[in-house]
Formats: structure tokens, C-alpha cells, sequence
């Protein structure tokens, strides 16, 4: 999330919009948004399991549910042009990757 944040110029001036989401509460969202500095809308108390069978996000259950990172970029018609999901602790999206992309599909 903090590299999306710092790419957020760039980001922006390639018109991507960057959200964040969490299955953590509406409260502990926001102070993970507000102690990280990200100015991007991030979203809060998503039901781990409805996003898991709707987007094939990978869970872990257990002591504690959560989504392992899941990334999409969608097109401008809002149809996914990349998916990144991951089954553990690595294998995240890159702001600079994002860029690569849509860099290279605005010149086609």
C-alpha cells in the first residue's frame, strides 16, 4: 500500500485510481490508511469469504480470517486487464509495474 501511496502522482496523472480494501474492521482500516499515510480511499469490514468465492482471492482461516493480497487493474471499460493474487507473504502488485502497464497500453 505505502508504494502505491508514494506513486501517487504518477499514478494519477496516468488517470488510475488506487482503493485499497480490508476485512478488518471499518476502524482498524482507518488508522492503517492514516498510520501508513496512503491517500487513497481503502474500504473496511469485507466479508473474507465472499470476496474469496467472487474473486478466487486465496484465504487463510483459522485463529484469524483474512484475504492473502489480491490485485487487480482494471481497463477503463472496468474489465480486468491484470490479476495478481498471492498465497502468502510475497507476490504483491508494484506501483511501478501498474505503470509499465498502462503506460504501454496508452501507446497502443
Amino acid at each position: 500500500m505505502v508504494d502505491f501511496a508514494v506513486h501517487g502522482l504518477p499514478l494519477k496523472n496516468l488517470g488510475v485510481k488506487v482503493i485499497g480494501a480490508s476485512v478488518d474492521s471499518v476502524e482498524s482500516t482507518a488508522a492503517l490508511r492514516s498510520g501508513l499515510h496512503v491517500g487513497f480511499p481503502m474500504a473496511g469490514e469485507l466479508d473474507a469469504h465472499a470476496v474469496a468465492e467472487a474473486t478466487g482471492a486465496m484465504i487463510q482461516t483459522g485463529d484469524k480470517t483474512f484475504l492473502h493480497a489480491t490485485g487487480f487493474l482494471l481497463a477503463p471499460d472496468g474489465t480486468v486487464s491484470i490479476s495478481v493474487y498471492s498465497s502468502g507473504p510475497i507476490g504483491r502488485f508494484t506501483a511501478s509495474e501498474v505503470i509499465r502497464k498502462v503506460i504501454f497500453e496508452q501507446q497502443k
